[in-house]
């Protein structure tokens, strides 16, 4: 990706209130890029950046990971196989690592301990940009810390949301990213670390209003063209956001924030897409805010529902008006993915974009074990209470 170039300093969020406008059922959406139309002499390039959920690390999953590197390693290659091509289409592509990295024993839940191969993975499937601010990043404490700050920057990883000390926070708490000449800043926080202390001399964003009104404030003072929110919030297993989530996007909102893509539920949560009507015979609407609550679950061994093995892969899409020179939001795309357990689809855990997968000669052939064909019958199921459920909606203003 040699478009990009990623400048660091730091940033914080804040807090809001206000009321969302009406919701209007405008029927499907248009595609993100804008052929066809007047818009096209418009705009320049089209920049995407496209985010997804929490890559958990269970301890199935560190087993079937150590299985199927033979026993002297952990291969994760299936974790990301059939979703890299996707990842690697986007311009930027950020994930939520959440788990700590290289603190042996290997451990799942409660407290999270990883091998480093899943982050070398995750570069490799094409991910850029990793988010460190969660409720498990200190579940090892400052040993855990340190060894997960040294992986990601022995693989040299961008990554935000935890940092060695307060110093090194004040400058890279925000990530500056320009993309085709389009200058994006993003910045992550969580809304706690599970009561446990944040070790010294080590730093984590904490979800607080002043602090993000600071890291706001940064990034406009860094040129940004758009601020992007990331945060680690919400009550788990919920599919709507609490009114904290609310007040906290207002807020973002009104202080300059463009989009947010939040994390933590383990379910996709709704997500909503705010729209301004313009005026004239040539006038265009325009996406004026995205806030997509939770994007659930990347991968994970959950099995409290259908919802925990769901989750999303938002794209955001921007381009620059050759008339006024504004980065503008386009209308953002989305697809729900689905995690498969081992013998499921693969001998180990999975991860597949849901339509695609349901479209396919290894969905059409119905599965070749009594435990695929469940599970595909699952998935089939579920999906359809995907659509049902209708999650994201548009907002017009």
């Amino acid at each position: 990706m040699n478009l990009k170039r990623i400048l660091t300093l730091s940033v914080a969020v804040c807090l809001a209130v206000g009321a969302f406008a009406q919701q209007i059922d405008i029927g499907p959406l248009p595609k993100a890029r804008p052929f066809g139309d007047v818009d096209f002499f418009l705009h320049r390039d089209t920049v995407t950046i496209s985010f997804t959920g929490d890559v958990m690390q269970h301890g199935a999953q560190i087993d079937a990971a150590l299985k199927k590197g033979g026993g002297k390693n952990y291969n994760y290659e299936n974790a990301f196989k059939y979703v890299a091509p996707l990842f690697r289409q986007a311009d930027y592509m950020v994930a939520n690592m959440e788990f700590t990295v290289g603190t042996k024993p290997y451990t799942g839940y409660p407290c999270f301990s990883a091998p480093p191969e899943i982050a070398s993975a995750a570069k490799n499937a094409g991910i850029d940009l990793f988010l460190m601010a969660n409720n498990h990043i200190c579940d090892k404490n400052a040993g855990g810390l340190k060894k997960t700050l040294d992986a990601y920057e022995n693989l040299d990883m961008p990554k935000i949301g935890a940092y060695r000390d307060k110093k090194q926070a004040d400058t890279a708490s925000v990530i500056l990213v320009e993309l085709k000449g389009m200058k994006f800043a993003m910045f992550n926080y969580t809304y706690d670390t599970n009561g446990l202390p944040i070790p010294d001399p080590y730093y984590v964003n904490l979800q607080d209003s002043t602090e993000i009104k600071k890291h706001i404030r940064q990034a406009k003072a860094m040129g940004a063209d758009i601020i992007i929110a990331l945060p680690h919030w919400g009550i788990e297993y919920v599919l709507a956001p609490v009114a904290e989530q609310k007040q906290y996007a207002k807020m973002m909102f009104r202080e300059g924030v463009n989009a947010i893509i939040g994390g933590h539920p383990h379910v996709p949560e709704e997500g909503y897409i705010y729209v301004k009507r313009q005026q004239g015979p040539m006038a265009k609407d325009s996406v004026e805010n995205i806030v997509f609550y939770s994007m659930g679950n990347y991968i994970s061994n959950m099995s409290r529902s259908g919802w925990t093995s769901t989750g999303m892969l938002i794209t955001l899409s921007f381009t620059r008006d050759r008339g006024t020179g504004k980065v503008k939001m386009l209308m953002p795309d989305w697809k729900y993915l689905w995690c498969f357990r081992p013998g499921q689809y693969t001998e180990d855990f999975s991860v597949v974009p849901i339509e695609e997968f349901l479209q396919g000669k290894d969905f059409n052939s119905g599965g070749k074990t009594p435990t695929q064909i469940q599970a595909f019958k699952t998935l089939e199921d579920h999906y359809q209470q995907i659509i049902q459920k209708d999650l994201i909606k548009v907002v017009y203003r």
